[in-house]
């Protein structure tokens, strides 16, 4: 199950923001033509870390 945190018409698209049940967050583009949708998040849900 996810969260719905906010959703946004682009000009690509729809970009929705959601949050799954373990907390990760991602982000899913619905492009206007047909096509699948494409998500991004990361595994653990912790911020990169840079030196």
């Amino acid at each position: 199950m996810y969260e719905v945190l906010s959703r946004h018409l682009t000009s690509e698209g729809v970009v929705t923001y959601t949050r799954c049940a373990c907390g990760r967050p991602q982000m899913r583009v619905q492009r206007f033509e047909a096509g699948p949708v494409a998500a991004a998040g990361r595994d653990g849900g912790a911020a990169p870390k840079h030196p």
